[in-house]
């Protein structure tokens, strides 16, 4: 059931396990620099893969949801935003590994001007997608956490909302007909005769 407490739960799970992949990310201080490092970026690739699949899904149930309550409505397109941005994490991965497999068949050619030229343009092109990489998927968590805020926020104003309602005073509600008897128990007090 897809409650605001259910809802904001799901996305914290989220932003979570798009922390772990960020730190799973190379260090700009520390890149990659042959093709048998592309491995492990390699397997960040499918993760993340999995993780867009995932987000699909969730868009796709949410989706289907009739009416449509609008926590319901922000989560689906917070993992609309999150997918986008994981996708261009996915992007600037594959760049990085392509020009990981230029620096591997490059690099024995080493000493030679063009050569050098396009081994520094590589390790420009992966020190740029690292870097977008750790910034699209820190965007990410950001806007999942903001999401998160404003639902609970909503959840918190709403049952507040309804313990003032569960306190309103007995006198609102509408008087026994006359000569009827009081319910047992009421708190409406009768006139002596």
């Amino acid at each position: 059931m897809n409650t605001p407490v259910s809802e904001s739960l799901a996305l914290q799970s989220l932003a979570l396990r798009l922390e772990a992949q960020e730190a799973k990310l190379p260090a700009v201080t520390s890149l990659p620099t042959r093709l048998a490092d592309a491995s492990s970026v390699g397997r960040q690739i499918t993760e993340l893969g999995h993780l867009i699949a995932e987000m699909g899904q969730a868009i796709e149930a949410r989706a289907a949801v009739e009416p449509l309550p609008e926590h319901v409505l922000r989560t689906a397109w917070t993992y609309g935003g999150v997918a986008d941005r994981m996708g261009q994490t996915v992007s600037a991965l594959g760049a990085a590994t392509d020009q990981l497999a230029t620096l591997t068949h490059l690099g024995p050619l080493r000493g030679r001007r063009d050569v050098d030229q396009a081994l520094a343009t590589a390790g420009q092109v992966i020190e740029e997608a690292v870097s977008t990489a750790h910034s699209e998927l820190a965007e990410a968590g950001r806007s999942i956490r903001t999401t998160v805020a404003i639902i609970d926020a909503q959840r918190a104003r709403f049952e507040a909302a309804r313990a003032r309602s569960a306190f309103t005073s007995p006198q609102s509600a509408p008087s026994p007909q006359a000569g009827a008897p009081a319910p047992a128990g009421s708190l409406s007090l009768v006139r002596s005769r």
